[in-house]
């Protein structure tokens, strides 16, 4: 009788532990061709819904200003509306950008206030000693240029509305009041000495220089309907007198 064969011994399989399946990032290559319109795909849901429903903030810099352009947009700011109106926010708006331009180069609103009068000490000093050192002038020409490189038709830009908005400031801010004087004590110094070469004696040259001083006023004040030509007319006027009598004057 053959013997029985004997059954194979079963095979165990060996279990693996269940582990989720890991889905790794997809890292799109430069050969890549999906379609460009598949590209929120790789983004779960609920990220590409925040994505179609996020509004684009008109507000976004499109670039960083330097601190130039943003003390030039607050001395704007403040020849229009006034010291308080000189604010970041409202500043940032109105440059086009955000406010961290803003933070990259000024610490704080105060900061930005200081750079408003540090330039306009500078501008007024500069305009000061480039008139006094124009050897082809006369002293009666000089004061003319002074006047119309202040607040007339050739004055900066930048600063042609602002003196008396810098004025009113330096009611309330002891730091304006202190820029004032400055640049006022500076001015009265050429004009006298403008007035000494005219032949006044400095008595009457002290005098006139505040005269004239309340001239610079009164032309950034007045608002008046006329001509170039007129006003311009007008304006040598008022310097005639103050410089017309001399020498024996006391």
């Amino acid at each position: 009788m053959a013997a029985r064969a004997q059954p194979r011994p079963r095979r165990r399989l060996r279990q693996r532990p269940l582990r989720a399946r890991r889905r790794e990032p997809r890292i799109r290559k430069p050969g890549d061709r999906r379609r460009a319109g598949r590209r929120g795909r790789l983004l779960p849901a609920r990220h590409r819904r925040l994505i179609r429903s996020r509004p684009v903030s008109a507000e976004a810099p499109r670039t960083r200003l330097d601190p130039d352009a943003w003390i030039g947009g607050a001395i704007e700011l403040l020849a229009a509306r006034g010291v308080n109106a000189v604010k970041i926010e409202p500043l940032a708006r109105r440059l086009g950008v955000t406010k961290g331009s803003f933070y990259w180069h000024f610490k704080d609103r105060p900061a930005l206030l200081a750079a408003i009068l540090a330039r306009w000490e500078e501008r007024q000093t500069d305009l000061l000693v480039r008139i006094a050192g124009h050897a082809d002038a006369s002293p009666a020409e000089r004061l003319r240029l002074l006047l119309e490189m202040t607040v007339g038709a050739y004055a900066d830009p930048e600063f042609r509305n602002a003196e008396i908005a810098i004025r009113n400031w330096s009611r309330t801010d002891p730091a304006a009041t202190v820029a004032v004087r400055a640049v006022d004590a500076r001015r009265s110094v050429y004009i006298e000495d403008f007035f000494i070469g005219l032949g006044f004696t400095e008595t009457a040259a002290r005098t006139r220089a505040g005269l004239f001083q309340g001239l610079l006023l009164a032309e950034a004040l007045l608002v008046r309907d006329e001509t170039a030509e007129d006003r311009t007319a007008r304006v040598g006027r008022s310097l005639d007198l103050l410089a017309g009598r001399h020498r024996d004057e006391g």
